[in-house]
């Protein structure tokens, strides 16, 4: 968008705005949004929140006709902005994944977009907030969307009902364990009650403290049939994380691996410190898979 300004030396001024059509490439893009919605959550402080991060900013989307978009007039398309954008655009990509993936569940779709996403922006550096600022996992989820690897993952993080229903249970009790899993018979008696740490997300979030806190993952094989992957952690100094196993091996496909990752605060890290981010990524030996997942470890997290 291109400014004039005429007659400055009088005192009828005017102004002229010449629009020189779409600029695409600019650098760093893209930005968190200042009215993106930020972590942790509230109601379930051991899963991570925001899950992704997708284009919702001036985005051109249909509008309905009834609604004016400047008074009096109407329209059928409208530039908009907001978690109604970014919503489609992630929708538009489980249909993807669950068109070239059919048997997949809910949970492995997410885990998908997830863990397949980008943390860096088109410069090759850390995704930034509207302040220019680098953006945290609470601002930034696992990344932004990455469509064409979404339905290649390698490795996904699955859940089932039963490990919805004793997480239900352990956060909220058998009264809301009746009205959410309305079709079936489950109680929380005959479920193991299941943390928001120990739930297998593809995003890790544990308390920072000095004592080691370990949670558990399992990630199954949707990628060749004989597949191996290393695990990478890139952790500040602040923090320690160790991953066992560290070598994961498959040999068939849907073949299902658990392994263990203990978190810690370093020796010598700050008692004032509040945050400290890394991640998990398993790397596939042909290079042509690589499973990425959040680590935030937070002060103000008292998980068991």
């Amino acid at each position: 968008m291109g400014y004039a300004m005429k007659g400055t030396s009088t005192s009828n001024h005017t102004a002229t705005i010449v629009f020189n059509s779409t600029v695409v490439g600019v650098k760093p893009s893209p930005i968190v949004a200042a009215f993106s919605s930020r972590g942790p959550s509230v109601a379930s402080p051991g899963v991570l929140k925001p899950d992704i991060m997708a284009p919702g900013l001036n985005i051109l989307a249909a509008w309905p006709s009834e609604v004016p978009v400047g008074a009096p007039q109407s329209s059928s398309f409208n530039v908009v902005s907001g978690t109604s954008m970014a919503t489609p655009h992630i929708t538009g990509v489980a249909a993807l994944v669950k068109k070239v993936h059919p048997d997949w569940s809910t949970a492995a779709i997410k885990s998908a977009i997830m863990t397949t996403s980008s943390a860096v922006d088109n410069a090759g550096n850390q995704i930034m907030d509207e302040e220019h600022r680098k953006a945290s996992f609470y601002s930034v989820g696992a990344g932004h969307v990455v469509p064409a690897k979404a339905v290649d993952p390698g490795l996904v993080y699955d859940l089932g009902v039963h490990d919805y229903a004793g997480y239900i249970c352990r956060l909220l009790g058998e009264a809301a364990l009746k009205i959410i899993a309305i079709n079936t018979n489950l109680t929380c008696a005959e479920l193991e009650p299941v943390t928001g740490a120990q739930l297998n997300y593809p995003a890790i979030l544990v308390p920072l403290r000095a004592e080691a806190f370990a949670v558990n993952r399992t990630v199954t094989n949707v990628g060749p049939a004989r597949s191996n992957y290393t695990a990478k952690i890139e952790a500040p100094k602040g923090l320690t994380v160790k991953v066992e196993p560290a070598e994961l091996e498959f040999t068939k496909v849907n073949e299902r691996k658990t392994f263990t990752v203990t978190v810690s605060a370093a020796a010598g890290a700050s008692s004032e410190q509040e945050l400290a981010e890394g991640t998990l990524s398993w790397l596939s030996h042909d290079l042509d898979h690589v499973v990425r997942s959040p680590i935030v470890a937070d002060s103000r997290l008292t998980l068991s």
